[in-house]
């Protein structure tokens, strides 16, 4: 049997010429079809008398159609459904018991292209396809059964993917503008890959060696991590990432990225071990052999804190975000490469006031001749740091040791005067008294 094809002409191709042919089926003569095509403009009167003298031909001669696949001799075409066809591929279909079978066509569709070639005139049927023709792209594949009477049947269709195109990827590691690609031993370059025909695997190589290989199991989009060669030192360096997808197509290219795995330093405050309110937590030293990008700062599970890349580095932490008790105060740096230096801390969050209570002094509004004493109690579950003697909202005392007490000289003061005491617990919560007043 004669092959023949319908090739499609996109817009504006430059043809003038557009042919149609369609295979003879059993002892009919193969019609051909022309259709003059000259600059892109058709020749009317051509296709007016070509039209005219087919539809005399076409009231003339009765072409028999190939009978429905349910009556078809083949039981199975022998290509699984979804198959993807990178190149040439031989199979063999499964031919009823019994059946006359003069000969087998290949017949191949796809959306812009269809493909009738010659399969085999005697068993064991071994067929020969190449999609050489078709883009990347859906193909129905069927097969014309010939009989030795010319009766032609044809088999149920089965779609096939016809993959010409290697896969894509792209890097999702940041690149900072003006820096490139920075990586570290440790932190996989990350890349996300697509194929409509499915990914077989990712590979990476460094110096033409391969390092790491992952299998993508088929799927058409998938993301991927690839670890550079543990041992590799600081410096730029040129790898070569290779997907392949399950027709074996692949996409090759080299990526020059600078490796740096050593991690920032730094020393960071608030210092204490106390908390209360929002700190703001910063680094007044940090270095890196690089650059550093970012600082965080948080409490426990990454609670009531931030992350900035804006220099100064500055985080403000919310300690009301945990309950009051002991806690873990984290501070991170992070450069180019995604190296972080961590600094935790133990920290106790103390967001309550401490109690004060005055248990001696003179009543409010008494006169004053002579010096007195005043007497305080203080407690907080965290420690009291300090009570304090205020005259007129001044300190005149300061006292850190339980039994807080102050000698009160009114000689020193006008002839009206206001006392009250206040108290800090560690983590500067402030608690005053009531207010007296006294005269001399």
């Amino acid at each position: 049997m004669t092959s023949s094809a319908i090739a499609s002409v996109e817009p504006g191709e430059d043809r003038l010429t557009r042919m149609v042919v369609k295979p003879a089926l059993g002892p009919l003569t193969s019609t051909i079809v022309m259709i003059i095509n000259f600059g892109g403009k058709v020749n009317r009167r051509l296709v007016a008398a070509t039209t005219a003298a087919f539809a005399v031909l076409a009231a003339t001669i009765s072409v028999p159609l190939p009978a429905q696949a349910a009556d078809a001799p083949i039981n199975d075409v022998g290509i699984a459904e979804g198959t993807v066809v990178e190149g040439p591929i031989t199979f063999q279909p499964t031919i009823a018991a019994g059946a006359d079978v003069r000969s087998i066509t290949i017949d191949a569709v796809g959306a812009h292209y269809e493909d009738v070639s010659a399969g085999d005139d005697a068993a064991p049927w071994e067929l020969h396809w190449d999609p050489l023709w078709f883009r990347t792209e859906d193909v129905t594949v069927t097969l014309i059964v010939t009989d030795s009477a010319g009766v032609a049947t044809r088999s149920a269709p089965v779609t096939v993917y016809v993959d010409r195109n290697g896969p894509t990827y792209k890097v999702e590691n940041p690149m900072e503008p003006g820096w490139g690609l920075y990586l570290n031993v440790r932190t996989p370059l990350r890349l996300s890959a697509k194929d409509p025909g499915g990914l077989s695997r990712a590979e990476l190589l460094q110096n033409g060696k391969l390092i790491r290989s992952v299998d993508l199991g088929g799927q058409t989009a998938v993301p991927v991590s690839l670890l550079l060669d543990p041992v590799t030192r600081n410096g730029t360096i040129a790898v070569t990432i290779r997907i392949v997808d399950l027709a074996g197509n692949e996409n090759l290219n080299d990526l020059t990225l600078t490796v740096d795995s050593t991690a920032p330093t730094g020393v960071f405050l608030p210092s204490g071990t106390y908390l209360r309110d929002t700190v703001t937590a910063w680094p007044y030293e940090s270095d890196d052999n690089v650059f550093v990008l970012s600082m965080a700062s948080y409490l426990d599970d990454h609670k009531g804190g931030g992350t900035t890349e804006r220099q100064p580095f500055s985080v403000r932490v919310n300690s009301k975000a945990v309950k009051d008790g002991k806690h873990t105060l984290s501070f991170e740096l992070t450069d180019l490469a995604g190296n972080v230096r961590a600094v935790r801390r133990t920290v106790y969050v103390d967001n309550t006031l401490p109690s004060l209570s005055v248990t001696k002094a003179p009543k409010n509004k008494a006169k004053l001749t002579k010096k007195v004493t005043l007497k305080a109690k203080a407690t907080d579950k965290y420690g009291v740091a300090k009570v304090q003697l205020l005259v007129n909202g001044k300190v005149v005392a300061t006292d850190t040791k339980a039994g807080y007490q102050f000698t009160l000289n009114p000689k020193k003061y006008g002839r009206k005067f206001t006392v009250q005491m206040r108290t800090y617990d560690r983590a500067g919560n402030v608690r005053y008294s009531t207010k007296r007043v006294y005269r001399r």
